[in-house]
């Protein structure tokens, strides 16, 4: 009997170990290297609809976005020769001091699919994390929090994002290694020019 309770015990921390998380290989079921005429297909077929009017070649906008029960106010998935490698989530939480809150639920349920991101949370000065001024300290710029999730050269990236003044919370699911060739191409276009 205490032989095989030992067993169980030893084995609790091994089990604990061995659950894993959801690989990064795209954004809401789409994955990266998905085309422009799939892409879609399948937002449309989650409900979202295209928006022709604000899309190009290389950044296609949708509305009507959800991820997971949070509403997008904006939705691109930025492409790279006809192939999704960047999906930019715009969140604009309804009542702008409860900011923090919806990223804080926003990154644990992230989290509850890809494990723990690794957070930052930067504050200058006059300001400091924990002052009860946090949202002012955002708004103005002097702070910056984001959490950060990888897979290989994959990863999501959430982050409070101010401008004018005025806090939105953004998701980007990305693929660095054809983020890297976009740059690259973009680059050699540039030297071109002179």
């Amino acid at each position: 009997m205490k032989k095989s309770l030992l067993i169980v015990l030893l084995l609790i921390p091994l089990l604990g170990i061995s659950q894993t998380t959801k690989p990064i290989d795209g954004f809401l079921g789409i994955k990266f290297g998905t085309g422009k005429a799939e892409l879609i297909t399948q937002m449309k077929a989650k409900g979202a609809m295209f928006d022709a009017a604000n899309s190009d070649a290389n950044l296609i906008s949708f509305s009507n976005v959800k991820l997971g029960s949070r509403k997008t106010l904006a939705f691109f998935v930025d492409m790279f020769y006809n192939k999704a490698y960047l999906a930019i989530f715009i969140f604009k939480p309804e009542d702008e001091p409860k900011t923090i809150e919806y990223y804080n639920a926003l990154v644990r349920d992230i989290a509850e699919i890809y494990g723990d991101g690794k957070p930052t949370k930067i504050f200058r000065s006059p300001f400091q994390e924990g002052d009860g001024n946090e949202i002012e300290a955002l708004e103005g710029g002097y702070a910056d929090m984001y959490t950060d999730w990888t897979s290989g050269s994959k990863s999501i990236q959430a982050i409070i994002k101010h401008k004018n003044e005025e806090l939105s919370v953004v998701v980007t699911y990305g693929d660095h290694d054809l983020a890297k060739i976009q740059r690259d191409r973009d680059k050699a276009k540039e030297k071109s020019d002179f």
